[in-house]
C-alpha cells in the first residue's frame, strides 16, 4: 500500500514580510528601475505618468542567484506551487508572487544558490532603453 505525505506548505505564505522601500526622485532617464538582490530581479518598477515612483513594496520569497545557478532544473520539479521558471538563458528564475516561502527549492538546490530574501541584499537599477543597467548608489532605504 503506498502512502502519501501531506507537507502544508501553503500556510507559510501567511508569514511572507513585505518589504518597504523609498529613494528620492529618480533623474536620470531610464525605462524601468528593478530591486536586484545578488543580480537577481526581485521587482521591476515602472514609471508612471513620465516618473517613477519613489518608493514600492517587495514581497519576501526565495530567489535564485543567477551566476550560482547550473540550469539543471530540480528545483522546477520541487517547486509546489509553479513558481519557478526557466528564462532565456537557462537559469532558474523565481516569481515572488507565486512563492510560497516553503523553502523546499532552497534545500534542493545542488550548488546552494537559491536564498530567503533579506532587504540587506537589495539594491536599486536602473536599466536604460538598450537593456544596460546602472547601479543607484545610496538610492534605496528600508522603511
Amino acid at each position: 500500500m503506498k502512502s502519501t505525505i501531506i507537507i502544508p506548505v501553503f500556510a507559510v505564505a501567511a508569514f511572507a514580510e513585505v518589504f518597504s522601500f523609498t529613494w528620492g526622485p529618480i533623474d536620470v532617464e531610464f525605462s524601468t528601475l528593478e530591486i536586484q538582490a545578488r543580480g537577481a530581479v526581485v521587482k521591476i518598477i515602472e514609471a508612471e505618468d513620465g516618473t517613477f515612483p519613489e518608493g514600492t513594496e517587495v514581497i519576501e520569497s526565495y530567489y535564485v542567484i543567477p551566476e550560482g545557478c547550473i540550469g539543471c532544473q530540480i528545483c522546477i520539479g520541487q517547486c509546489p506551487v509553479g513558481a519557478i521558471s526557466m528564462d532565456d538563458n537557462n537559469l532558474a528564475v523565481i516569481d515572488p508572487e507565486l512563492c510560497i516561502n516553503c523553502g523546499i527549492c532552497a534545500s534542493g538546490c545542488p550548488t546552494s544558490t537559491i536564498e530567503l530574501l533579506d532587504a540587506d541584499d537589495c539594491a536599486l537599477y536602473g536599466i536604460d532603453s538598450e537593456g544596460n543597467s546602472e547601479l543607484l548608489p545610496g538610492e534605496l532605504e528600508e522603511d
